[in-house]
């Protein structure tokens, strides 16, 4: 499994993002963490989450290894009608935890999604 490190540069090639120097400025960090992150240390929650902002990236992704680059957009695609109206008023945090377990409980009962987790 790819580090955190090695995570970030995917994405950030994957974004093209060719100048990291611009792109610690859009962090709020100097470029000096950027490479330090890119080498294996640690990224703060603050960061990480301003980091998935900035590239329209999955925190889970990064931070934890699960799922894919683009997670975060099949749960925002996936809007469950079982949940009661839209889950854009919820606090970010509900939100995320109810489209995954949706995605999860709609993954036990799709057997072509249930056998890539195997």
């Amino acid at each position: 499994m790819l580090s955190a490190g090695d995570r970030l540069k995917v994405a950030l090639e994957a974004r093209g993002v060719k100048k990291q120097m611009a792109f610690a400025v859009q962090i709020g960090v100097d470029d000096s963490v950027v490479s330090r992150w890119k080498r294996g240390h640690r990224l703060t929650l603050q960061h990480a989450v301003r980091i998935c902002e900035v590239l329209d990236i999955s925190l889970d992704w990064l931070v934890l290894g699960r799922g894919t680059m683009d997670s975060h957009k099949i749960y925002r695609a996936a809007n469950p009608a079982w949940l009661p109206g839209s889950t854009d008023d919820l606090p970010g945090p509900i939100a995320a935890a109810l489209l995954m377990v949706a995605d999860a409980i709609r993954a036990e009962f799709d057997p072509d999604r249930r056998s890539d987790r195997s």
